[in-house]
């Protein structure tokens, strides 16, 4: 951990994330540790909300601590403003983190045993029953929760003691929301009677995630699409009840909830009889599985606001929406100037397409022999000098860039796209 580039604090204002704040900087001020950066969404949820981001400018401030503020346009998903706000936030997360950096949140035990009690309820497995994991992947990075053992009273005690300021969000009081409602009202009524829940609840999760750990032993191929898009593939020969169960743990690798043991057996099925040409799919809260070229893919379905900028210049990185797009020295093969100016448009905008040394083709053609899903094929970047194609996003070079003298180099750059997470 010390060895990472970066550390980061998701820092929300609340009480829980001052205290983290607080005291990664007191430790990097008594010992070696890689450089702090904290990071704040703004969803825009409540009046107050850019009063948030303002205490939370102040703190980090105080602390020579810089602060990446990130406002957020919540897209309902179906599954509540709540866990849509999660997806937000764990998305502007991920599009920080660089390799080996080191993500922090301030998830507490009462965090810990509320979902696990919420889990239990909605007839989760051991992989649910397990709880909040301590650390887990993370973007390019790793995410880790020092305070799972730690009350939240310990921690705001801690911060009211040191006079710092925090926020108190009034929507943690209205109990419509299941997880409030467990904390406001039922989790008073079992401390009452049992007021060592907490210590009980966390060492029963910590039985279920070795149990989990025992039962997470199938072999899984993970792969890859060009899109960056993650896929488990799949084993023609096992049966669609191991399938689904090794869909279930790959899920869990990255702490997402897998959809009801119906849809997912189903899925399975249709994975391992379905026709080359059918694509079946399982949607849920905002996530997707695609059955897809041999594998099963989380899908990053492209949207209306997927689309680059209709101008750029090489050299210029920028960022939206759509991802990041970065510019690297090449190191071999044909290039871009530096300062090119550049038109893009959408693979949907063209008929043909020509690479490098091939013959002309229809592009769904190309897009095809390329491995590139179905779903995206109309919605790549392509980039033109003067009206004709140059570079194919994420392919590379295209046989139009030969020509355009003005914008052709052996040492120049090449595009870097990275794509958002939910484009």
């Amino acid at each position: 951990m010390i060895q990472s580039p970066r550390w980061w604090v998701a820092l929300s204002g609340g009480a829980d994330s001052v205290a983290l704040l607080y005291a990664l900087a007191a430790y990097r001020d008594t010992a070696t540790a890689p450089p702090i950066h904290a990071i704040h969404v703004n969803h825009g949820l409540h009046p107050d909300a850019s009063d948030w981001s303002d205490l939370c400018q102040r703190h980090a401030d105080a602390l020579n601590i810089p602060l990446h503020i990130r406002v957020c346009d919540i897209e309902p998903s179906g599954r509540g403003v709540e866990a849509d706000a999660r997806r937000e936030r764990y998305q502007a997360f991920e599009s920080v983190l660089g390799d080996g950096d080191i993500l922090f949140t301030a998830h507490h035990a009462d965090d810990m045993v509320e979902t696990v009690l919420l889990r239990l309820l909605r007839g989760a497995g051991p992989r649910g029953l397990s709880g909040i994991p301590r650390e887990r992947a993370c973007g390019r990075g790793r995410l880790f929760r020092p305070f799972l053992s730690t009350p939240s009273a310990t921690l705001k005690a801690a911060v009211e003691a040191a006079g710092l300021e925090y926020v108190t969000d009034p929507s943690n009081l209205e109990v419509q929301q299941d997880r409030n409602y467990l904390r406001q009202v039922v989790l008073p009524v079992i401390a009452e009677r049992w007021p060592g829940y907490r210590e009980t609840v966390q060492r029963a999760a910590n039985l279920q995630a070795m149990a989990q750990e025992r039962l997470s032993s199938l072999p899984l191929v993970r792969e890859e699409t060009l899109m960056g898009e993650p896929a488990l593939a799949v084993d023609p020969t096992v049966d669609p009840s191991v399938l689904a169960a090794q869909i279930h743990q790959w899920l869990g690798e990255s702490d997402t909830d897998a959809p009801d043991q119906r849809r997912l057996m189903e899925l399975a099925r249709q994975a391992l009889t379905a026709g080359a040409d059918r694509l079946p799919e399982v949607a849920w809260g905002g996530e997707c599985l695609r059955v897809w070229n041999g594998w099963i893919v989380r899908v990053n379905e492209p949207g209306p606001h997927a689309a680059l900028p209709a101008e750029l210049v090489v050299g210029e990185s920028a960022e939206g929406p759509w991802g990041q797009l970065r510019w690297e020295p090449a190191e071999q093969g044909p290039a871009l100037l530096a300062g090119t100016r550049l038109k893009c448009i959408s693979t949907g905008d063209l008929q043909l397409l020509t690479p490098p040394n091939r013959p002309q083709k229809p592009i769904n053609k190309w897009l095809q022999e390329m491995r590139i899903p179905p779903w995206w094929r109309r919605h790549l970047p392509v980039f033109e000098v003067e009206n004709n194609p140059v570079w194919l996003l994420p392919v590379g070079p295209l046989a139009g860039l030969a020509a355009s003298t003005d914008a052709l180099t052996e040492a120049g750059l090449k595009p870097v796209w990275r794509v958002s997470a939910s484009v």
